[in-house]
C-alpha cells in the first residue's frame, strides 16, 4: 500500500510503498478514505517530547480516518465488510491506504457526512467530550468557559456545551466570533482586545483550557469554589487548585467508540455539525503539514508556508484525502459545483455537498 512516512525526527514526509498491514483477532483492517492532520501529528514528529510521545521510526502519522472495512478479525462481531466507519488509530497511523485499528475504537460514519467530513472529527470531538463532561462534569445551567473556543477542539466543546443547556463563554480572535457565535457560543471575549478575568461579571463553574501559559493561570479567579479547570494543553497547578478550592486536572484523549457512536448520533441528528478548512491529496501531506506549522513556532522542524502563501482559516481541520476508486465521482462532483456555481465562501461546502448527492446515487 501506498503511505506517507516520517524516516527521522524532524525529516520531511515521503511517499513509500509499504506492507499494508494484518489485522489481530479484535481488530478490522479499514481501507481509508481520508484522514486528517493535528498538531499532535507534528509536535510528535519533531521529538520535542519523545520522552513523553516516543515514536516507532519509520513512522506513518495520523490518528483518525474515515473508510471502509475491509477485512475483519475473528473475534470481531459488531462490524462487517463494507460497513463505513470512522475512528481513531492504535498503533500505526493513518496517513495510509490501509489501517488496521480495534474494532472498539471506531463507529458507524454519520450517513449524512462525506468521507472528508467525517474524517476531521473523531479526535477533536471526543477530546472535547471527554473534556467538558468526563474531566469537567458540565451540567445543564451551568457556565463554562473555554479558552481557544475557534479550533477544532474548541468548536465541538461549544457545540457540545451549548447543546448539553450550559451558558457558553468563548475566548477567540473577534475575527471568530460570528463563527461562534454561530455554533452556540453565548459570549465570546476578543482575547486581542479584552483581559477574560477583567470583563466576566459572574464566575463560572468550568473552564476548559485549550490555550495554557498565563491564560491558565489567570483562570483560577474566574472559577466558583468547587469548580473545575480541565487542561488539554499543560499540566493544571495543584497549589493553585487547592489555593481556589478548586479542582484542576490535565486530560489524555482516551478514544471509545461508544462516545464515537454518540457524538455520530448528534451529527446525523445536525445537532452539532464538522468543520473542514482545506482538503489535500495524501501525497501532498507534507505541504499540508507546512500550512499548520506556522501555529507551532519552534517545535517541529518544519519551515511555515511562504510568506505570500494563502493562509488557512483560523477553524477548521485539515483533511488528507486518500486516492481510490472514487475519483470518478469526485471527478463529477467537482463538474456539478462548477455547473451550479460556486457561492462565495462557500466552496469547500458546495463541493462536499455535491459529492454527498453523487455518492448517495
Amino acid at each position: 500500500m501506498k503511505a506517507a512516512r516520517l524516516l527521522e525526527y524532524a525529516g520531511q514526509l515521503v511517499f513509500h510503498d509499504v506492507p499494508t498491514p494484518t489485522i489481530a483477532r479484535d481488530e478490522v483492517l479499514v481501507k481509508i478514505k481520508s484522514t486528517a492532520v493535528n498538531h499532535l501529528d507534528l509536535v510528535e514528529a519533531s521529538g520535542s517530547l519523545k520522552q513523553i510521545l516516543p515514536i516507532d521510526l519509520p513512522w506513518i502519522p495520523g490518528h483518525e480516518f474515515s473508510g471502509v472495512v475491509e477485512q475483519i478479525g475473528s473475534d470481531v462481531a459488531a462490524w462487517a465488510e463494507g460497513d463505513a466507519v470512522f475512528g481513531t488509530t492504535t498503533g500505526v497511523g493513518a496517513y495510509a491506504e490501509y489501517v488496521a485499528v480495534k474494532a472498539a475504537a471506531i463507529a458507524r460514519k454519520p450517513s449524512n457526512l462525506s468521507f472528508e467530513e467525517a474524517a476531521s472529527v473523531p479526535v477533536a470531538s471526543q477530546t472535547a467530550w471527554h473534556g467538558i463532561f468526563t474531566h469537567g462534569h458540565l451540567e445543564k445551567g451551568q457556565t463554562i468557559l473555554i479558552h481557544g473556543g475557534a479550533g477544532a477542539v474548541g468548536g465541538y466543546a461549544v457545540q457540545l456545551a451549548s447543546h448539553a443547556g450550559a451558558t457558553v463563554i468563548a475566548t477567540a480572535s473577534g475575527d471568530d466570533a460570528a463563527y461562534l457565535n454561530s455554533i452556540g457560543a453565548s459570549r465570546v471575549i476578543d482575547y486581542r482586545e479584552a483581559q477574560f478575568e477583567k470583563v466576566l461579571r459572574e464566575k463560572v463553574d468550568v473552564v476548559f483550557d485549550l490555550v495554557g501559559g498565563d491564560s491558565q493561570k489567570r483562570s483560577f479567579p474566574v472559577l466558583k469554589e468547587g469548580g473545575h479547570l480541565v487542561s488539554a494543553v499543560q499540566p493544571v497547578s495543584q497549589e493553585e487548585a487547592a489555593k481556589h478550592r478548586v479542582t484542576g486536572a490535565m486530560m489524555r484523549l482516551a478514544p471509545s467508540g461508544d462516545v464515537l457512536g454518540s457524538i455520530a448520533r448528534l451529527l446525523e441528528e445536525r445537532t452539532i455539525r464538522p468543520d473542514v478548512a482545506t482538503v489535500y491529496p495524501l501525497q501532498d501531506a507534507a505541504q499540508a503539514w507546512k500550512d499548520i506549522a506556522g501555529n507551532l513556532p519552534g517545535v517541529h522542524g518544519i519551515s511555515p508556508s511562504g510568506q505570500g502563501a494563502a493562509k488557512p482559516r483560523s477553524h477548521g481541520k485539515i483533511v488528507l484525502r486518500v486516492a481510490s476508486g472514487e475519483h470518478e465521482i469526485r471527478t463529477r462532483a467537482y463538474e456539478l459545483y462548477l455547473a451550479r456555481g460556486a457561492q462565495p465562501g462557500r466552496e469547500l461546502e458546495d463541493w462536499l455537498q455535491a459529492e454527498r448527492e453523487l455518492t448517495a446515487e
